[in-house]
C-alpha cells in the first residue's frame, strides 16, 4: 500500500517518511482522529514502509516482506482489532507473551492496537509496564479517537499523531474524480462527511444509511415548523428511540437549518441538501435568517450538553420548547 491512498494528511505522511528515512523509529505511537479518517490505514503504510526491505520512503510493494504485508499475512506485523466493547487484562497478556517472542522474519516486530482506549484500567496498568521499558526491537502503534481516554502515563511515552479532517471542497472534488459522483450528489455527501471521506463513500454506498434517517428527520422538522406551542413534545418519542443516533440527528437538523439560512441570505451554492432544495424553500417562507441562526444556536447547546452527558429527556425537551419559542417568537 502507498501513502496516496489516504486523503489529505500531508504533514503526518511527510513525518513518517522521514522516520523511516533516517532510522529514528520510536518504539511508541499513537494516531488519534475521528472514526474513519484512515489512521487504521496510515498504520499498516507506516508498519510495511518499516519492514520493508527497500527502505525507501515508501513501501517498494514487490519484496517479500510487503507482498505480506498487503495481504496481512506479515509474521512480524500484529493487528488487535477487538470487536468487544473493551480490551481486558486477558488480552493485553496475550500481546505481551507476542512482544518478548523474536520477530520471525524482520529485525523488528510492530503491533497495531486498534481503539486502544478501550483497555481497561487493569489492561492499560499491565500494557503501562511493557511501554516502560519494551524490548529493542518492538514497535507500537496506538489507535485512538482521543488520545485524552488513554492514561496519561501510556501518552506520555508515545509520538502523537493527530489527523485532522478534510476539507468539503477537498471531499467533493474526491467524490468526483475517485467515485463517480456528480457535483450535486458530491455536494450533498460531503456536507454530511463530518470531513471523513470513508463516511461520505459509506453514504454513497448505503453502507450508513443516514439519506433515509435525514427523510425521517426532515418529516420531524417540517411538523415543527407547522405545529402550536403545545404539541412539540409528541416528538420525544422519536428521539428516545433513536438516542444512539442522537448525534446524526442533530446535525442534520444543524445542516438543515443552516441551509435555510443560506437560501434566507442568497448563498445558495453552499446548500448541502441540493436535492431537498423545494423543501428548503418552503421551509424559508415560514421563518426568517435570525430565527434559524437561533434556531441553530439551540441545536448546537444540545449536541454539547448531550456530549458532556446532560440528562437526555431534559436536553431534548428543551431543545423542542426552544425550537417552538423562536418559531412563535
Amino acid at each position: 500500500m502507498q501513502y496516496s491512498l489516504i486523503m489529505g494528511q500531508e504533514s503526518i505522511k511527510n513525518h513518517l517518511k522521514q522516520i523511516v528515512k533516517t532510522g529514528q523509529v520510536s518504539h511508541g505511537y499513537i494516531f488519534e482522529g475521528p472514526k474513519g479518517i484512515g489512521k487504521f490505514q496510515m498504520a499498516r503504510i507506516f508498519s510495511q514502509s518499516i519492514l520493508c526491505r527497500v527502505q525507501g520512503p515508501e513501501p517498494c510493494e514487490t519484496c517479500p516482506s510487503c507482498v505480506k504485508a498487503n495481504t496481512g499475512n506479515h509474521p512480524d506485523i500484529h493487528v488487535v482489532d477487538m470487536m468487544e466493547d473493551s480490551i481486558k487484562r486477558q488480552d493485553i497478556d496475550g500481546i505481551l507473551d507476542k512482544i518478548y517472542t523474536k520477530p520471525y522474519e524482520s529485525d523488528r516486530k510492530i503491533f497495531i492496537i486498534n481503539e486502544s482506549h478501550k483497555m481497561t484500567i487493569q489492561a492499560a496498568n499491565a500494557f503501562l509496564k511493557t511501554l516502560e521499558e519494551p524490548p529493542e526491537d518492538t514497535i507500537i502503534i496506538l489507535i485512538t479517537t482521543n488520545v485524552n481516554l488513554l492514561l496519561p502515563t501510556i501518552a506520555s511515552r508515545c509520538q502523537n499523531f493527530r489527523f485532522e479532517e478534510s476539507s468539503y471542497d477537498e471531499i467533493e472534488k474526491a467524490l468526483v474524480r475517485d467515485y463517480n459522483a456528480s457535483e450535486d450528489e458530491s455536494r450533498l455527501l460531503a456536507g454530511y462527511s463530518k470531513g471523513i471521506l470513508q463516511r461520505a463513500i459509506n453514504i454513497k454506498n448505503k453502507t450508513f444509511d443516514l439519506l433515509t434517517l435525514r427523510d425521517q428527520v426532515l418529516a420531524i422538522i417540517d411538523e415543527l415548523m407547522d405545529v402550536g406551542r403545545s404539541t412539540p413534545f409528541r416528538f420525544e418519542k422519536y428521539f428516545d428511540q433513536n438516542k444512539n443516533q442522537i448525534e446524526e440527528i442533530i446535525e442534520i437538523m444543524m445542516i438543515w437549518f443552516r441551509d435555510v439560512l443560506f437560501y434566507k441570505i442568497d448563498l445558495k451554492e453552499k446548500i448541502v441538501n441540493v436535492d431537498k432544495l423545494e423543501w428548503v424553500v418552503k421551509h424559508s417562507k415560514k421563518t426568517n435568517s435570525i430565527k434559524c441562526s437561533e434556531i441553530y444556536g439551540h441545536l448546537q447547546m444540545t449536541y454539547e450538553d448531550i456530549n458532556n452527558n446532560m440528562n437526555f429527556k431534559y436536553a431534548i425537551d428543551h431543545l423542542l420548547f426552544k425550537i417552538q419559542e423562536v418559531k412563535h417568537g
